[in-house]
């Protein structure tokens, strides 16, 4: 039977690294897992809008929950560990509070999802922010300005602002605040097997053990590649367009130049790598003496696009 783990959580608390954490630690064990990506497009949870629009909320709810019993139906005969990351809470309730949807309408949906996931015996890992406004100016400052500039100008569309009559970073703080507390009332009450977490800077692998223990999986760090892996793949690449570097920071092996201003390196095996936090793989190709002279990027179709296609190596 398919097993589903819900990872949610306030932005910048950690759910894409811990459902790609989760995905990896199960392949690795030889379980069947997969991670289901916020912005992947098709999203298997998340219905294509009508052209025309929902006509209310109520059409809204059936919607997503038709989308869900189908999900449900097609993945329960199959042994696999799913792991949807912001499907269940922050996907529905940001849609929905933007546009300043009541909370108890938000809520009715969200139980109504946990229903329709039953038979794939759902079970939620909560990361939470005892304060929402800090955790979100500090995710502003690790993602870098281009990134909180996009939200604030978003954030003043909002049904939610505009109605409070609030604008720029105080209008987008004080809608991630309501944001913060619609989820956790909701978390509070609903009925499935849970664990939630306090998320602070540090105390990640503990926090790893016991979602591990919570979920039944035995714990494991994730590996680190060795020297020669790493010598064999830093340099810079360019696809035409972008040039990234691939270095180390801290005995990491990193991506600089694209995503975020910093992103580690997972190894999968032989010149082939995760992108933490992201859906992304990067398979480095060798030449016929084994020198490394390009990397392609692959992954599902996202939201806004996302790299892709072949980086070539730049001389030094």
């Amino acid at each position: 039977m398919g097993r589903l783990i819900f990872v949610e959580g306030f932005p910048g608390a950690g759910k894409s690294t811990t459902a790609q954490f989760l995905a990896r630690l199960l392949a690795r064990q030889g379980r069947a897992a997969r991670w289901v990506y916020e912005e992947e497009t098709p999203h298997p949870l998340v219905p294509p809008p009508p052209s025309h629009g929902y006509g209310s909320w109520e059409a809204f709810a059936d919607a997503r929950v038709a989308r869900w019993r189908a999900f449900t139906a097609a993945a329960a005969d199959y042994d696999v560990v799913l792991v949807p990351e912001s499907a269940l809470l922050q996907t529905p309730v940001a849609t929905m509070l933007m546009r300043n949807a009541e909370p108890a309408v938000i809520e009715d949906l969200v139980h109504r999802l946990v229903a329709s996931a039953g038979p794939l015996r759902p079970a939620l890992v909560y990361l939470g922010q005892q304060d929402p406004e800090a955790a979100f100016r500090a995710i502003g400052e690790r993602r870098g300005m281009a990134w909180l500039l996009h939200h604030i100008q978003a954030s003043a569309g909002f049904a939610f602002t505009r109605e409070r009559g609030l604008s720029g970073f105080d209008g987008l703080l004080a809608y991630w605040r309501a944001h913060a507390e619609v989820c956790g009332v909701i978390v509070d009450r609903l009925d499935l097997p849970k664990l939630m977490l306090d998320v602070g800077p540090d105390g990640w692998a503990e926090r790893r053990r016991r979602i591990c223990d919570f979920v039944g999986v035995p714990y494991e760090d994730d590996p680190t590649p060795n020297a020669a892996d790493v010598a064999r793949v830093t340099g810079r690449y360019g696809d035409g367009r972008h040039e990234v570097t691939v270095g180390v920071v801290d005995g990491r092996l990193v991506l600089r130049g694209v995503l975020w201003s910093m992103n580690a390196l997972l190894p999968v095996r032989r010149n082939v790598f995760d992108v933490e936090s992201w859906p992304l793989r990067l398979i480095f190709e060798e030449d016929v003496a084994g020198g490394v002279h390009a990397f392609r990027c692959s992954g599902p179709r996202l939201s806004w696009g996302g790299p892709s296609g072949v980086f070539k190596r730049i001389a030094a």
